[in-house]
């Protein structure tokens, strides 16, 4: 579902776009900018102009700069920090484990392709940034949890008391309209079982905002996925690849779905998902993350060094690396 597919984005928009705006503003090079002489200056070029005024590169520089200098200044030192205990303590991060987590992360994404291009339009990080984050959350992660201990017992019971977790299912890639009143839905699937393209009737038809504007795409979704409606679902999974179902009662209307294609989701590797329970239970037995990492600050002993100065006052202690 599209709520399901923006979620990454969100995580990604409130941990990474500052980085992304300040490495814009410090690595866009500087050019001359007439100065009020008329001559040539070197503080900057004009960007922008309205009326009598001017907004020049080096403005928005120091504005971006300004804003998210100390948010980017905090999350290298969290990095570096992550880095050291990691180095001292021989823990490593090898690219199997970030294309795997990557692999997790573009799940309800119709392929890889269309997962990179939403980040790039979404929040503007490039493949490589999405890695770097991930290099470092997974690397967190294993500090964290160097010395928690996760019996065999405790991931069996977690396993036995958790089956619909683990157990196989099939993914569907739907396309739907939803309309108010089962009469208009009646048109609608006229309309699209006589050759009518489902996706510019979407466009026309479809009341749910977000996805009328995508031509009613859901992407990829569990045949069990809570944020669809069990109607929908129902309906989907009766359907051949390609075949336009009879319009069918959702929460807020009525609905016409399509179903573009399936595939099974299958999570029976029975030694990946012990590893994965023990991951997860030892995370759960672990500090916070944010508690854990400051904590590595202090045994590094991580420094702010005249911050009021560059960036303007500085937050509380409290508020310091979060």
């Amino acid at each position: 579902m599209r709520n399901v597919k923006l979620l990454w984005g969100i995580i990604v928009i409130l941990t990474g776009v500052g980085l992304v705006l300040f490495r814009i503003a410090i690595t866009q090079p500087p050019a001359s900018v007439p100065d009020a002489s008329g001559t040539s200056g070197e503080e900057s070029r004009v960007v922008g102009r309205i009326g009598d005024k001017v907004i020049t590169s080096e403005m928005v520089r120091q504005k971006v700069y300004s804003k998210y200098g100390l948010d980017v200044l905090n999350q290298m030192i969290d990095h570096l920090a992550i880095q050291l205990e990691a180095d001292d303590r021989g823990l490593r991060v090898d690219s199997k484990e970030i294309q795997s987590e990557l692999e997790r992360m573009q799940q309800g994404y119709g392929s890889e392709e269309e997962f990179y291009k939403s980040m790039k339009e979404q929040v503007g990080m490039t493949k490589e940034e999405l890695q770097e984050d991930v290099y470092f959350k997974l690397l967190v992660e294993k500090a964290a949890t160097a010395d928690i201990v996760v019996g065999e017992n405790e991931i069996s019971d977690y396993i036995k008391e958790n089956p619909d977790e683990f157990a196989d299912t099939e993914q569907l890639h739907l396309q739907f309209i939803l309309n108010e009143t089962l009469e208009q839905a009646n048109r609608t699937y006229e309309l699209a079982t006589q050759g009518n393209d489902f996706s510019t009737l979407a466009r026309e038809r479809s009341l749910d905002i977000n996805t009328a504007s995508e031509g009613g795409d859901l992407g990829w979704v569990e045949e069990n996925d809570p944020f669809v409606s069990p109607n929908i679902l129902k309906a989907a999974k009766e359907l051949q690849i390609g075949q336009i179902g009879q319009p069918v009662q959702a929460e807020t209307g009525y609905a016409v779905v399509k179903l573009i294609d399936r595939k099974d989701d299958r999570k029976s590797n029975p030694e990946a998902i012990r590893e994965s329970v023990r991951k997860q239970l030892a995370l759960q037995k672990a500090p916070p993350i944010k508690e854990y990492t400051q904590e590595l600050r202090k045994k590094w002993q991580a420094a702010l060094v005249d911050v009021d100065h560059e960036f303007g006052p500085s937050p509380s202690p409290a508020a310091a690396g979060q």
